[in-house]
């Protein structure tokens, strides 16, 4: 079996940052001074020069505020949308493990290991109409902009409050 290969946040950042066709070691470079590499170590990790830095300063303006000013405002973007990617990313893989068990559990009930059995057993506590209609609202109030999760986290809490209090009552 492969070994997966998810994504670095240097990666996230890149998705972040103008795209250089002329010169990918511009992008790959800026990608890592917004994840908070210095220019010395940026500059090491793609191996180019601090001459050339400077020429590309000199001849691209966006490319000069971005390296200098444009980093804060960068960083700011890359550290609310690095969690937004993240829980989408780790939330579909979820969904997928999720959907596997089920097919399995269908497709062939007596073939399912005693981990698969748990898990099933605890998945199905997620796939309520309460949950289903939680998701869709958090979606639905996020259009354009990917999950909130943490409106999630207070969401799920909030949900998990009320369940306990009309237990106790």
């Amino acid at each position: 079996m492969s070994e997966l290969e998810v994504g670095k946040t240097e990666d996230i950042a890149q998705a972040l940052i103008p795209y250089y066709p002329e010169d990918s070691k511009k992008s790959k470079y800026l990608s890592y001074r917004v994840c908070g590499f210095t220019l010395r170590e940026a500059r090491d990790l793609v191996g180019i020069t601090e001459t050339s830095i400077r020429r590309w300063r000199k001849e691209d303006a966006e490319f000069a505020k971005l390296d200098t000013t444009g980093l804060s405002e960068l960083k700011e973007q890359l550290s609310a949308k690095y969690i937004n990617i993240e829980f989408t990313r780790n939330f579909h893989l979820v969904l997928q493990k999720d959907l596997k068990v089920l097919i399995k559990s269908l497709q062939s009930p007596t073939m399912l290991t005693i981990n698969e059995n748990q898990y099933l057993l605890k998945l199905r506590a997620f796939y309520t109409p309460q949950q289903f209609a939680m998701i869709q609202q958090l979606v639905g109030e996020t259009t354009g902009g990917g999950f909130d999760f943490t409106k999630l986290v207070f969401e799920i809490r909030r949900e998990r409050e009320e369940i306990r209090i009309s237990e106790e009552h």
